[in-house]
């Protein structure tokens, strides 16, 4: 996102514990539970636009850390309202497709929200803060992105990529479906959007292909010319007890973003190809 951003705009990042160091883009020490600092550095920095992209998008994860998870998702826009009160900053929350059961899929904005995880329930607390509490937002629900890490931090696409160089084993869900996304795609998005009078509303952006995780990483292995038989599909936990694990589909319906801003939607053999061109070999 700071890449993309840095071409029109002074960009200020922000870090938690571990520093990064990017041309064109000033990183700052941040700590969203320290509501003095908070205020401090935004005051400092009087930005048009903020992005607030922290937190972990794994319901795992989530589940683990609850009150860690609950502090970036709902604590950090409770955190910022306060200072953006007085300046009155674009705000764009990054949310994800778990607000949604996942009962039917291909969800459009206006789709009746029923989390059925606890990181969907952090997210929706999270939007309705920023519902209730700011006056120029954008919601920007995402599926999952595909993409390389910052080089710090491997992303789920990296970390495929060297279990398979490796010829690790790979288990993956059949019963999680989602409506994958390039990265490319997501920031080629929030630059319309900063540009754009858009405000108050939810934006939902997936890609064209909906498969399961499994499907994906099969997809991937053949794509990228790994071993297909390193990719497994993960053990039912009731199986044996004859409960059959249902099948969540939380892919998103991008119709609206493609049409009123004019971004692209891709299908998955088109991320492939473009992630691609990007590739170091391993």
């Amino acid at each position: 996102m700071a890449l993309r951003l840095r071409e029109s705009y002074k960009v200020f990042a922000t870090y938690y514990k571990h520093p990064m160091s990017m041309s064109g883009v000033t990183y700052l020490p941040f700590n969203i539970d320290n509501r003095n600092w908070v205020k401090r550095v935004l005051y400092t920095i009087q930005p048009d636009v903020i992005i607030y992209a922290a937190g972990h998008d794994s319901p795992e994860w989530a589940s683990k850390n609850e009150r860690r998870a609950t502090i970036h998702h709902e604590g950090g826009p409770a955190a910022l309202s306060s200072t953006t009160d007085v300046l009155q900053p674009k705000f764009i929350y990054l949310s994800n497709p778990f607000v949604f059961d996942g009962s039917r899929g291909n969800y459009h904005e206006n789709d009746t929200v029923l989390p059925g995880n606890s990181l969907g329930k952090m997210k929706i607390g999270g939007e309705n803060i920023i519902r209730s509490k700011y006056l120029n937002y954008i919601i920007l629900r995402s599926s999952p992105l595909l993409g390389r890490g910052n080089g710090f931090s491997f992303s789920a696409f990296d970390q495929l990529r060297i279990q398979l160089d490796r010829n690790i084993r790979c288990d993956f869900s059949e019963k999680e479906i989602h409506s994958f996304a390039p990265v490319f795609g997501l920031c080629d998005l929030v630059v319309r959007l900063v540009d754009s009078g858009i405000k108050n509303r939810v934006i939902h952006y997936g890609g064209l292909t909906k498969l399961s995780y499994y499907e994906f990483a099969k997809a991937f292995a053949k794509h990228f010319k790994y071993n297909p038989e390193l990719i497994a599909p993960k053990a039912q936990i009731f199986k044996d007890s004859g409960y059959e694990e249902p099948t969540l589909d939380y892919s998103l319906n991008s119709s609206h973003a493609i049409e009123t801003l004019k971004v692209k939607s891709f299908l998955l053999e088109e991320c492939f190809d473009l992630i691609q061109k990007q590739l170091i070999p391993l």
